[in-house]
């Protein structure tokens, strides 16, 4: 096995693990929804919480699931577009969206990071329900972002050293839909 392949194989267990605790956050998530409609309705109690929590919520479960996302290649992109063009232009075409898509996900990592350090050197707290500091909500963009462009540049390794790399993707896409399993 390659050191490339040790690499991504690795990040790509590490995002499945950040994933995981994304779909447990969304577990967890519609508990408290489903209990703040059942107390609104039956006992008229009102849940201001559950609204900042749930928005709050949304901002980590889709930046702990993107990576994985992308590396599992699980999301929504023209699939008819990409298997009307030969290979070298499927290649190309996949090379050229990574580079960008690095540069804009580091580019977002930074300037969300360097949010992320003033809010927490000027103690910024939230003009909410929950009187918390700032940073502590959206301290995942930074995180995130930062590992979207790890998995975009994984995601570009594989259009560099794959003879055929739409098919390798496609193989990841589509493994454990049948049986539930990877």
């Amino acid at each position: 096995m390659t050191l490339f392949a040790k690499v991504y194989q690795a990040f790509e267990r590490f995002t499945a693990v950040l994933a995981a605790i994304a779909a447990l956050m969304t577990l967890a998530m519609s508990f408290w929804v489903t209990y703040d409609v059942l107390a609104r309705k039956f006992f008229d109690i009102g849940s201001p919480w559950s609204f900042d929590l749930s928005e709050y919520s949304l901002v980590w479960i889709t930046f702990l699931g993107a990576p994985w996302v992308l590396l599992q290649d699980r999301h929504v992109r023209i699939e008819l577009l990409i298997e009307a063009i030969p290979t070298w232009a499927q290649r190309t075409l996949g090379i050229l969206v990574c580079i960008v898509a690095a540069f804009i996900c580091g580019v977002l990592a930074w300037r969300t990071g360097v949010a992320a350090i003033e809010y927490f050197e000027r103690n910024v707290y939230m003009p909410r329900i929950w009187r918390i500091p700032r940073i502590w909500p959206y301290c995942i963009i930074p995180i995130g972002s930062g590992l979207l462009t790890i998995a975009f540049v994984l995601r570009l390794g594989l259009y560099l050293r794959e003879p055929d790399p739409e098919a390798t993707l496609r193989a990841k896409a589509s493994a454990g839909q049948e049986t539930g399993e990877e």
